[in-house]
Order: C-alpha cells, then sequence, then structure tokens
C-alpha cells in the first residue's frame, strides 16, 4: 500500500515545524512500524494486538552493510517534513534557474552507526532534526528474477525516524533503541538508489522515555542499518529455549512468513546429532520439542551451541545458549539453583559517546567481568545486539529494560502504544540469547491508576511473548517505619523479581545506620538494583563528608551498604550505580561538570577507591571465574 502525502499534522505529531508551516498542505508523518499498512508484516505468534514482526537473527542472513559516512543535513525545527522546503522529496535542481532550499552534495558527512553530537561540535546540544542519504547500488533485476524479499533494516535510530526511498515515504519509527525494518520489495530501482532518513531526537511529554532523563539524548542513526534479503517465503522468526521443568528438552517454535499450513520445517543442533522435523499449521508455525544431553549454559561455562533452522527454501544458523531461569520462594535459581547476581549497572556511552562498535561493548563486558560482576542490567534501555550476543560467548547475565522511566504519560494512549512495540522489538530480537535472565519494564515510577493498568499489562504482554524468562523493574526506595524498611506497590503481584533503587546515604541521610535497619522480605526475590554515591576521581577527602565529592566517602558509603546486604537474606544480588561516570546535561554541580559521578570508574576508566570495594566484595561471594572473552 502506497502512503499519501496530505494535510500536515505536524504539531499533533510532535514534529514541531510551527503553527504556519503546519497549516500548510504538506507531508503527513508516516505511520509507526509495526502498524498494518506498513510491509504487510503479519503480527508475532502469541503477541497482543498488532505487535511488530521483525526478521529474527538478522546477522544470520543475507546482508549488505549501509554503515559508513551518510551525507547529512541538520534541520534542527524539522522544516524539511513539510512541503515548503520538502526535503523528503531529495530532489537535486535540473535546470540552471531551479532552486531548493536544501541539499546534500556540500553538505557534511556522518559516520553510521554513531550518534550525532560527538562527530560536530556544532552539533552537540542539539536535540532536533538531521536528514541523513546514502547512494548505493542494487540489482533489482536479479531480486525479481530470484523471487526474493528485501528489507531496509536498522539496529535503532534516535528517537522518530522518517525513512524515504528515492524521494518517495517508506515508514517511521517510534522509539531510540529498539529494531525496525521496512520492506523495499518492488521499490528498488535497477541501479542507482537513494536512502533518505530524518531522525528526530527531541525529547516529548507523550515520549518513551518522556521530557526527564539523567542521561545524554544522543540523536542519530546510532546502530547498524543493512539491507536483508530472503526468500519470498522465509523464516521470520524462532524461539528454542529449554523446558521450564526439564533441562534437557528444547521447546519453541519457528514460524514461516507468509502463512502456509503443511510446510516442512526442520531444526538440527549438528554436534548433538539432533534433527527435528515439524510441519507448520495455519498460522505458519511449527511446534518443537526434542531431548538433547545438553550442557547447560551458565555465567561459569558459557557454552553455546550451533542451531540450524531450515524451512520452505530457507536456512538460519544461530549460536544459542540453553539454561533455566525461575524463581522459588524469595530465590532465583539458574539451572534449578540458587545463584547470586553480583551486578552491575551500564550506560551504552563510551569515550563521551554513544557505544556502537563490537570493540566498544567488549570493553564494557570486559570491565564489567574484571569487577567480578556475573550480571548486567542494560540501563535504562535496551543496548545493541552485538552487546547481547557478546554477553552470551562471555558468560554474562542481563536485566534487559525498556525505557519507561520517571515522568512517563500513562493516561496518554499512544504513549502506552509506544511502550507496548518497544516491549514487543526487544523481546523479539533477544528472545534465544542464553544472557538475558529478565526483561524490564519500568524504572522508578510512581504508583497511581493508569501507571497500574498499563505496567500490568507490560508484565502479562511479556509473558505472552516469552514465558521462559521473569519480569522485573525497579522502584523508588522502601520508606522507612522506625528503623524498619518495607517496600510496598500494587505493580508487585505482576512481577517476578522487585528491584530496590536504594539512596539513602545520599540523597537522604540514613534514619539509622545501614548495619542497624531491619528489612521487610517483600515476598519475592529482591534486587538491590541501584545504589551508590557521587565522587570525582583523583579527588580525596574525609570519609564522613558527603558534600567534598570525594573518593574516601564513595567507598566508605559501599562498605555500610554491604555489612547492611549481608545480612538480608531475601536479597539475590546487587547492582551498583553505575560502573562508569556517564554524560548528563541535568547534573549541574562544579565537580560534576554534566556528568553522573556515581561511576566506580571515571569517564576515561580511571579506577576509583569505590571500584576496590565492590570488587573485594564480589571476589568473597564468587565461584571460580568465566574468564573467556576477558583480555590479559
Amino acid at each position: 500500500m502506497r502512503l499519501a502525502v496530505s494535510a500536515s499534522v505536524l504539531l499533533a505529531a510532535g514534529l514541531g515545524i510551527g503553527a504556519a508551516a503546519a497549516a500548510q498542505d504538506g507531508y503527513r508523518p508516516l505511520p509507526s512500524a509495526g502498524a498494518p499498512v506498513l510491509d504487510a508484516l503479519p503480527a508475532e505468534p502469541g503477541a497482543q494486538g498488532d505487535m511488530p514482526s521483525l526478521i529474527a537473527n538478522v546477522a544470520g542472513r543475507q546482508t549488505h552493510s549501509l554503515d559508513g559516512r551518510w551525507q547529512a543535513m541538520v534541520d534542527a525545527y524539522g522544516a524539511g517534513m513539510g512541503d515548503w522546503k520538502a526535503a523528503w522529496r531529495d530532489r537535486t535542481p535540473t535546470r540552471r534557474d531551479e532552486f531548493l532550499e536544501y541539499g546534500f552534495d556540500d553538505a557534511v558527512t556522518l559516520q553510521v552507526p554513531g550518534d550525532f553530537n560527538t562527530q560536530q561540535p556544532a552539533l552537540h546540544w542539539l536535540e532536533g532534526s538531521v536528514w541523513y542519504r546514502k547512494q548505493f547500488d542494487f540489482d533489482a533485476k536479479r531480486l525479481r528474477r530470484d523471487g526474493r524479499r528485501v528489507f531496509v533494516h536498522f539496529g535503532a535510530a534516535n528517537y522518530r525516524t522518517d525513512v524515504f526511498l528515492n524521494g518517495e515515504p517508506i515508514g517511521s519509527h517510534e522509539g531510540g533503541f529498539t529494531p525496525f525494518q521496512f520492506e523495499l520489495t518492488g521499490k528498488l530501482k535497477q541501479g542507482g538508489n537513494r536512502l533518505l532518513v530524518h531522525v528526530d531526537n527531541r525529547r516529548r511529554r507523550d515520549a518513551v522515555p518522556a521530557m526527564g532523563v539523567d542521561w545524554f539524548n544522543y540523536g542519530g542513526l546510532t546502530r547498524s542499518v543493512r539491507l536483508v534479503e530472503v526468500p519470498a517465503r522465509h523464516i521470520r522468526d524462532y524461539h528454542l529455549q529449554l523446558s521450564p521443568d526439564d533441562t534437557q528438552q528444547v521447546s519453541g517454535w519457528v514460524w514461516l512468513a507468509p502463512a502456509r499450513a503443511d510446510v516442512p520445517v526442520k531444526v538440527e543442533v549438528p554436534e548433538l546429532g539432533v534433527s527435528f522435523d515439524a510441519r507448520t499449521g495455519a498460522d505458519g508455525r511449527a511446534a518443537v520439542s526434542f531431548r538433547a544431553p545438553l550442557q547447560l549454559w551458565s555465567p561459569e561455562r558459557s557454552r553455546l551451541y550451533r542451531v540450524r533452522v531450515s524451512g520452505a527454501g530457507d536456512t538460519v544458523e544461530d549460536e544459542i545458549g540453553f539454561r533455566s531461569i525461575a524463581v522459588q520462594g524469595e530465590r532465583i535459581l539458574l539451572n534449578g539453583e540458587p545463584v547470586q547476581l553480583r551486578g552491575v549497572n551500564l550506560h551504552e556511552e563510551i569515550d563521551g559517546r554513544r557505544a556502537t562498535s563490537e570493540d566498544d561493548y567488549r570493553r564494557l563486558l570486559e570491565q564489567a567481568k574484571a569487577l567480578g560482576a556475573n550480571f548486567v542490567r542494560t540501563a535504562h534501555y535496551p543496548f545493541g545486539e552485538t552487546f547481547v550476543r557478546l554477553a552470551d560467548r562471555m558468560g554474562i547475565l542481563l536485566w534487559e529494560e525498556i525505557p519507561v522511566y520517571q515522568g512517563i504519560d500513562f493516561a496518554n494512549a499512544g504513549t502506552r502504544q509506544r511502550m507496548q512495540h518497544m516491549l514487543a522489538e526487544m523481546i523479539g530480537r533477544d528472545r534465544n540469547r542464553a544472557a538475558v535472565i529478565m526483561w524490564g519494564i519500568a524504572n522508578e515510577t510512581a504508583p497511581g491508576d493508569a501507571r497500574n493498568a498499563a505496567l500490568s499489562a507490560l508484565a502479562a504482554q511479556a509473558r505472552v511473548q516469552d514465558p521462559t524468562r521473569l519480569v522485573a523493574a525497579a522502584f523508588y526506595g522502601p520508606g522507612f517505619h522506625g528503623a524498619r524498611l518495607e517496600m510496598r506497590d500494587p505493580l508487585f503481584p505482576a512481577l517476578d523479581v522487585i528491584g530496590a533503587n536504594i539512596y539513602y546515604g545520599w540523597y537522604v541521610p540514613w534514619p539509622v545506620a545501614p548495619e542497624e535497619v531491619e528489612w521487610i522480605s517483600p515476598g519475592k526475590p529482591l534486587l538491590v538494583s541501584e545504589f551508590g554515591a557521587e565522587a570525582r576521581y583523583g579527588r580525596h577527602g574525609a570519609a564522613d563528608l558527603a558534600s567534598d565529592w570525594n573518593e574516601e566517602f564513595q567507598a566508605e558509603f559501599y562498605r555500610r551498604q554491604f555489612r547492611m546486604i549481608e545480612r538480608l537474606p531475601f536479597v539475590q544480588g546487587t547492582l551498583p550505580w553505575v560502573l562508569a561516570d556517564f554524560r548528563s546535561p541535568v547534573r549541574m554541580h562544579p565537580h560534576q561538570q554534566g556528568y553522573n559521578r556515581k561511576g566506580l570508574l571515571s569517564e576515561s576508566g580511571e579506577r576509583k577507591l569505590a571500584w576496590h570495594v565492590v570488587a573485594d566484595f564480589y571476589r568473597s561471594r564468587a565461584p571460580m571465574p568465566n574468564l573467556e572473552g576477558v583480555a590479559p
């Protein structure tokens, strides 16, 4: 279905070009990815409503990378989305007397993947729109001859993305951290083509996240862009994980699209001599269930198997680890045994920019492993797929979450739909990764009827899409009742794991010494999901003087917290906030200089005194480490 150009509703869409431009007859923002008009993609099996359906395991497909240098043009107010400037038409003057108020040939270039803020000094504080253009050749005749389909796949772009091919609208997506795609079959020209992408990172009250975030709002094409080719009927998705009650039984499904009944499907694990045959039902799905002598994946032994999935003439290979994760009372069980989660929070930032490459992600994970961590929370949004696959190989457990953060407008129907789509995109991408043990649905949200209903719906959606993992959320710290600390929230019944963000001792003082606190168990596994204090690397002083921003205070803060935590048997893990200092424009103190300084490392990777306190605590609790993937 061809998308129409009609009266502008830019203001309603939050694209902000001003009242005069909005009143003109101009380009209408495209519907969000996942709406039925886009690509004629069927809804994901088992999902609620029209959830987006992405091609699984893009890395294992026939792809053509569009990464590298792209022409770029700054359009801070989004004027090029209307008819007056009409940059979206991507025209080039054809007459000597023709004039256009936009152009790419003499513009700057930006590296993709990468944020636009740190590539040009003039763009550092930009919260607005940038146009990207990539010219490439394509053999469209071969595609038609071979009966294949082609999609353009974006690993992520922050935040609102509008995509055009050869001057024609293709589709739009909202959300800065999850993948999306559009079908280009029948739209590519033989030979030269021009892909135009408009990315707008402006924050909005109805967006996810909303206006107030404690991290830098990196904009642009922050992850890889690829053309993905598949057969006309292809393997759209698959889910292969351990059965919850049998550690030698693999269960799941393979989904072919377009759907057709009675199509043969095969799943093979050559190393184990497994070859399982099935046939699709009317929905295009084939149920998979087989026994195998599996070595289970764990942080101590990050065992992955090469798995081959085939059907309808399409074959995809993947590396999959098999492990179980469950809750029993107040404990978390990994492969049937209690696990202590020695964690740390991360932001997707390195060297003062958005982390994008495999090397960037490996450095972050190596820093976590050097600390003694076996668990990482990707705060407060999904990181790139390469990060998750590296965690699979390196034996790092993950808590992945969507950016449902402070200030979300839960009463807004559009906001709720965005949250649902982001959760679906995150789960759809990573549900075959053994490293991921829990889906996070929110961080520090205040109870209320609209919030309670929206997050309960997200928890239910997560269980429908992936019943093999835990559902978690992080909450503001518990309240004191005398010397007693107790957490209460109406969302608790919908969750498997509860996270407590505790900043007593930093933002507010302890009413009693932390070693004297009487904690009340919430009756479920509890993670101390955030705790920490700020210190400027290299600044030293008295350990009892918080206002001095010194390393000694931060180190003593952690010693006292750990003495308290050791007394709490229902605490199943800890996640210091945060691994490294990270950019945050809302941090205004002279010692912060636009950074959140709660890092155990400086923004340059230097170890503060608190790093050693945490590392010593984790070493005292750790079994033999899995050093795979850690540089000597």
